[in-house]
């Protein structure tokens, strides 16, 4: 099977040590860090991801993936001013949950981080249609911000101009409980429609995400006025992207593999992938195949 082109943003990206703005709690175990960073913040684009280490740390001894949530000229604005080239910080939302994000969530204002990036491929795929739907489960919404913002003209990032090619776009964000559910209001400054889910019924509908996607009203105009981007759970991500083939939508997924290297070189964050929905799978790497993919070219564990 060939292999299928993919930019290796490795050869471009920069290692450097980056100053911590702040880093502070948005819902229970999440955190939202800030990074002085100008050479990354300017070069990220939506659903790239960079690569930070906790210096002078023998453990956890590897840097550890994170997405972008966004990129800001200003230290204390929490709107994407400016010519992408302007941008000097980069924000970062996670979840403390193994030895690094542990470790992560002590760090304060002033201390150093070592980051890598950008790395991996990211939105650019995704196609201009009236409605984007962004899916999101658990802390999946951290790879879907910047996107909507894109996409609605409300920024621009990486090399590309400002522009408006969505009319619409919805967030559907599905969690286990409504204290899991940090900086929404982020989504809606940005213009996009919010809906909630969670399982337990303590905020928006009861039940998972697909379900909520269910109760949207206009998503049955087929392939070309609707598209979905989404990154979740791997589970969730199956599911959703199965809803979108049922009903004729395009779907993206971000995936969420562990990764030790970011650069393709320790194959550890192979997915099952198709060159087409058609082909048999091979493997390729999320960190430079990826992370987002075409939905339907992943081969979802049954």
């Amino acid at each position: 099977m060939s292999t299928p082109t993919a930019s290796c943003f490795a050869d471009t990206a920069e290692y450097l040590s980056a100053r911590v703005v702040f880093n502070r709690p948005i819902a229970d175990h999440t955190f939202r860090i800030r990074l002085d960073c100008p050479a990354i913040a300017a070069a990220a684009v939506p659903g790239q991801f960079a690569m930070l280490r906790l210096p002078d740390r023998a453990d956890p001894l590897l840097a550890r993936p994170l997405a972008f949530y966004d990129t800001f000229r200003a230290v204390d604005d929490d709107r994407p001013h400016g010519a992408p080239a302007e941008r000097r910080f980069a924000d970062f939302v996670y979840l403390v949950h193994g030895k690094f994000t542990t470790a992560l969530q002590h760090v304060g204002a002033g201390d150093e981080i070592v980051v890598w990036g950008p790395l991996g491929n990211g939105f650019a795929a995704v196609p201009d249609v009236d409605h984007l739907v962004l899916v999101a489960g658990g802390i999946g919404q951290t790879a879907l911000l910047a996107l909507g913002r894109e996409r609605l003209g409300g920024a621009a990032y990486g090399a590309a101009a400002l522009r408006a090619s969505t009319r619409r776009v919805t967030l559907c964000w599905g969690a286990r409980s409504a204290a899991m559910f940090g900086a929404v209001d982020d989504f809606r400054a940005a213009g996009i429609d919010v809906h909630l889910a969670t399982l337990d019924g303590s905020l928006g509908r009861q039940g998972t995400v697909v379900h909520l996607l269910d109760t949207l009203p206009d998503l049955k105009a087929g392939r070309g006025k609707a598209h979905v981007a989404c990154c979740g759970p791997e589970g969730m991500m199956a599911a959703v992207s199965r809803w979108a083939a049922d009903r004729h939508l395009g779907c993206h997924v971000s995936l969420e593999a562990p990764m030790a290297c970011g650069i393709g070189i320790c194959f550890t964050c192979v997915a099952r992938v198709r060159d087409s929905a058609t082909q048999p799978w091979d493997y390729r790497r999320t960190c430079i195949e990826g992370p987002v993919f075409d939905a339907e070219r992943i081969a979802w564990e049954a």
